[in-house]
């Protein structure tokens, strides 16, 4: 869940500076060009570009994430664990609570959950057993061939990049 809120709380903070960018460079368009600035007025065109299409499109990522943080709160607080449950608790459709829940997952929101597509059940794996490697290597993207269990790292057979366990 704190993973979640650093995530939404960065996306509140982008959406913020893109509004104040947009508002500032409004008034530094004409402040700058009727007063001799050229750099003013041209850092004011280039702050309303940004703020005036940045703006709708973080304030609406920053706003997908309620949905999100309502599942993973219901399943991490509230204790539910089958998608009827959490459908019929959140009044969301099956649909919908399954595809927040693979995104959670995907997004590692969600951490020691196992996810069949209809119940979560934790992993109760121990803390050095749920460190893995990735699938595709962070350097090429290639796929990674399986590592030892008790090595701490692999090494791709592609780009030759030496990759360590995630934590």
């Amino acid at each position: 869940m704190d993973k979640l809120k650093r995530s939404k709380n960065r996306a509140l903070a982008a959406a913020i500076i893109l509004t104040v960018l947009l508002v500032a460079g409004i008034p530094a368009i004409p402040l700058g060009f009727t007063s001799g600035y050229i750099a003013v007025g041209i850092v004011g065109i280039v702050f309303t570009v940004i703020g005036f299409y940045g703006c709708p499109i973080s304030w609406t990522a920053y706003a997908n994430y309620a949905p999100l943080m309502r599942v993973v709160y219901a399943i991490e607080k509230e204790g539910l664990r089958t998608v009827p449950e959490l459908s019929a608790h959140l009044r969301r459709s099956e649909k919908d609570v399954t595809a927040a829940i693979s995104k959670a997952i995907d997004k590692m929101y969600l951490e020691n959950y196992l996810f069949d597509g209809k119940t979560l059940t934790p992993n109760k794996k121990s803390a050095a057993a749920t460190k893995i490697f990735p699938s595709k290597c962070p350097s090429c993207g290639a796929p990674l061939p399986p590592a030892a269990s008790q090595s701490n790292h692999i090494r791709c057979p592609y780009c030759d990049t030496t990759i360590n366990r995630f934590n």
